[in-house]
Formats: C-alpha cells, structure tokens, sequence
C-alpha cells in the first residue's frame, strides 16, 4: 500500500474534495473489506459459538498489538475503546479525586476533556485551572505557559495533544516533565495525532494517551485505543465495575480469552468487525510509513497557508510555525459566518469541511490522501467567495 494507492481506495475522492479528515475520515476499501468478512464469519459460526468466540478474542488481540506498534507501547498497556472520549472519560472519571485537587487543562480544548472537567468541579469539588493559550501560540510560550500553571496541588493535565479547532501541537514532552516533577499525571488527547503524525508516547511521556481509529487512521467509526502506562493499571477506579469484581470476571473468562489488565476498563460491548476493520486501518497506515504519511500531510498544509498568505480578506486563525502546525488548517473569511461558508463550498464545488467556534472559522483537514489539485480548487473556491459582497453578513 502506499499514499497513491490509499487515494483510489476511498470512493469519495472521485466525487468530491474531503477534507473533514479531523472528524471522520474516509475508509479505504481494504477496511470496508475487513469488515464485510468478519461480518460474514459471523454469520456462518455464529458470534457467541466457541469459534466465534475465539475469532473475537483474536481480532481483539490483533487491533491490540497493531495500535501498540503505532504508539510505539507493548500492548498489554493498550485498551481497545469505542473512541477517545471514551478513553478519556475513563481516565477522569476512573481517577481518585479528593475535593481541592487541582487539574490542569486549556481554553481550546475539544468537548470530550472540556464537558468532563467541568463535571468533575461540580460533582467532585476538583479545582479546574483552565488556561487561555492562544491559538496560535508559539512553542516556546505554550511550554512556559502551560509549566508555569502546574503546582503542588496539579493531580493531573489534561490536554489535546493537537488542538481539534486550530490545529495547535502542543510541545508534549515539555509539559509531561513539568507535570511529572510536580508529582502530577498526564493525561492526552491524541484524536488528531494517531495516523496523522509518528508517535512514540512513552518519549512523551504521557501517563495515558486516548487515540480514535475513524479520524487519520481512516478506520470504522466506534473505534479507538486508551494508553496506561505500565504500572498505572490500577491507578483508576473501573466506570462499571469495581477492581475486585473484575479480577472475579477475569478468571471466569481466562479459558476462552487472553484477559489483558486494562479489559476491566471496558465500559461495553463492541463490534468484533470494527474492531478487524480497526486493525485493519492501522496495518495499512503502518505499511505505508506515518513519516511518510506526516511529510505529504505538511506538504499540502504548507501549499495552502502559503496561498493563503497572499489572499485578501482570508486569515489563518490557527498556527503557522511548522513545530506547532500539522495539516489541520482553520480559516476565517471576512463577512462569512463558519457555518454558511461550509454550506456554501458544498453546495457549489462538494468540498467537504467542517465550521469551529473557538477561534470561529472553518477548518479543513489536509489528509495525506489529499492532492495540490485538490488545495487549488479550495484556493479559487475562497477567493471568489471572498469575492463577493453581497455575501459578506456577520
């Protein structure tokens, strides 16, 4: 497999130009494949027969070790989710808070740590210091920012690892330390990183990373991964459960399955076709090289902040220094409310993209299956929008 080859994978690049990567990306037809084959093995053996069973556990197993491999982790650390908010919530909600212990996080941050933060002040007396950084923030000033707010009383950060509305990459290691001297955990967001650029979270030292498998993995939506570093498998208190029962379960099920320690996490039930089509997106991006990946990714990014530096009445909201920049891209429009501009660019050229509120613009996900061509037409797309005053309303 290799990018050219993932590109005619996906039906809808011969329809239209997709870039809402950061909310769900396309699946390639190998995935889709997957899928279809689990679910007709399915429906031969029956899911809950012995061999059913067992393929299950296998499929389980296999999507285990692939993200393990990605984050560069053993895969006894890795829990197979239904997505990142739900391995995020699995660390917030599962930690032992005590009234008074302070969490440290940002203004930009995505509803899955900014809602769940929120509840945690209100149901458990947490103390939520919530950062402004800019989104546009250098690199230097957020790991000074970010430091400097981390204390005695910092129980634990949590914050995006790529900002979903701006496309901010914060300087991880940086704050990891920072957290880690204090005595504090770390807890990342990784829904825009995991298929978009290399990841080796045990050099960034994050405690627990949350990764989603439909954004840059171009997997089955209802898939993801969390991340507990070794020796932190207990540390959380299980949402459903209570350790000692799971321990009971565990031995229940050990003739039929490998029980993995952090299957106590588990907050449901999931799809073993998923799970295989999961699996199955993160062998392909492995196959063909994140790096390679990344550098495509930064290529068309780069195309489209540099035009759209020489364009009137268009700005980049997000950052624009390539340490702290990656493909997701957020424009504002002068006169254009988010929300119109994308309805508007589907309407008249099926460009697919999404609208933010904080900082308000419209984001476009440059994914690595993506083309100059395809940057260019959005080029002329905005400038004749930005073209036209009748149009221009806030």
């Amino acid at each position: 497999m290799n990018i050219a080859k993932l590109r005619d994978s996906m039906s809808v690049t011969r329809d239209a130009i997709y870039l809402n990567t950061g909310w769900a990306g396309p699946p390639p037809e190998p995935v889709v494949t997957r899928i279809q084959t689990v679910l007709e093995e399915e429906r031969s053996v029956g899911p809950a027969s012995l061999a059913g069973l067992n393929a299950s556990n296998m499929v389980r197993e296999q999507a285990q070790s692939a993200v393990a491999e990605l984050l560069n982790v053993d895969a006894e650390e890795i829990l197979i989710t239904h997505g990142t908010t739900e391995g995020v919530h699995i660390v917030l909600y599962g930690f032992p808070w005590r009234p008074g212990d302070e969490l440290v996080t940002c203004d930009l941050e995505h509803p899955a740590i900014a809602t769940a933060v929120a509840v945690l002040r209100e149901r458990y007396g947490v103390s939520v210091k919530k950062l402004e950084v800019p989104a546009n923030a250098a690199e230097a000033e957020m790991a000074e920012l970010l430091s400097a707010a981390i204390g005695p009383e910092t129980r634990m950060v949590a914050l995006s690892h790529i900002q979903y509305s701006c496309g901010l990459r914060l300087p991880l290691r940086r704050i990891a330390d920072a957290a880690h001297r204090a005595g504090a955990l770390l807890l990342a967001d990784g829904a825009q990183t995991a298929g978009q650029i290399p990841l080796n979270v045990r050099e960034l030292g994050a405690d627990f990373y949350a990764i989603s498998g439909q954004k840059w993995l171009f997997g089955p939506e209802g898939t993801g991964a969390l991340f507990v570093a070794r020796g932190l498998s207990r540390s959380l208190e299980p949402l459903f459960t209570t350790h000692s029962l799971a321990d009971a379960w565990a031995e229940r099920l050990k003739p039929i399955a490998t029980v993995y320690p952090l299957q106590r996490y588990s907050a449901a039930a999931q799809s073993t076709a998923l799970m295989a089509g999961f699996a199955e997106a993160v062998r392909l991006l492995l196959e063909i090289g994140v790096g390679v990946v990344e550098a495509k990714t930064n290529a068309l990014a780069d195309r489209f902040r540099c035009r759209l530096a020489a364009m009137a009445r268009c700005s980049v909201t997000g950052p624009t220094a390539p340490e702290v920049s990656c493909g997701l891209v957020s424009v504002a429009v002068e006169g254009w409310p988010p929300p119109k501009l994308v309805d508007e660019l589907w309407s008249q050229w099926r460009i697919a993209t999404r609208a933010v509120d904080y900082p308000p613009a419209v984001r476009f996900s440059l994914a690595a299956f993506n083309s100059e061509s395809e940057v260019d037409t959005v080029i002329d797309a905005l400038t004749s929008l930005a073209s036209k005053p009748g149009c221009r309303q806030s």
